[in-house]
């Protein structure tokens, strides 16, 4: 446990080692860091650009951030991207957009926040049944809301069974 304390790059700013060699929170560093609680240090390089300005366009970032975390979290199966070329990141941005704009939209639609879309949307599930000559996907029943949210999206009526595959077919 000490060990995994010294290693992290989180906690390890908090601890001291003694001269015997024990492990103490070191108060002062706390309190030290403390001071910085809920502030920002914003750095930029647009000397045209007011305080009020720069603290919105970071905020919106943290939102778009959050938002491109969640998409990555879905079937789409995104892996962490680190980019260097202009156009990689100039993706990445327009990617977070897209996921912030699809947030809103679904908000606007629905009446309901983003975390209540999600969780409700989570509940949808559907079971695959095997049979010597198919397999296929039955929709469960719907959770409590899913019905209002998915007509105030738009989505068509979902199919109750989907999916039909032929065993032949799929052993060729």
């Amino acid at each position: 446990m000490a060990i995994a304390l010294l290693g992290s790059r989180r906690y390890k700013r908090y601890l001291t080692i003694t001269d015997k060699g024990t492990i103490r929170i070191d108060r002062k560093a706390i309190k030290a860091t403390a001071r910085y609680d809920g502030k920002w240090v914003l750095e930029t390089n647009d000397k045209q650009l007011s305080l009020e300005d720069a603290a919105y366009g970071y905020r919106s970032l943290m939102v778009i951030e959050r938002c491109f975390r969640s998409l990555k979290r879905t079937q789409i199966k995104m892996m962490p991207m680190y980019h260097w070329a202009e156009r990689r990141i100039e993706s990445h941005v327009k990617i977070c957009v897209l996921a912030l704009f699809i947030e809103r939209v679904a908000e606007l639609k629905c009446g309901k926040s983003w975390s209540h879309i999600k969780r409700v949307s989570s509940k949808i599930q559907a079971t695959e049944f095997v049979t010597p000559g198919h397999s296929f996907y039955q929709l469960n029943e719907l959770p409590k809301g899913a019905k209002t949210m998915l007509k105030n999206l738009l989505i068509d009526r979902l199919h109750k069974v989907f999916g039909i595959k032929s065993i032949k077919k799929m052993l060729q």
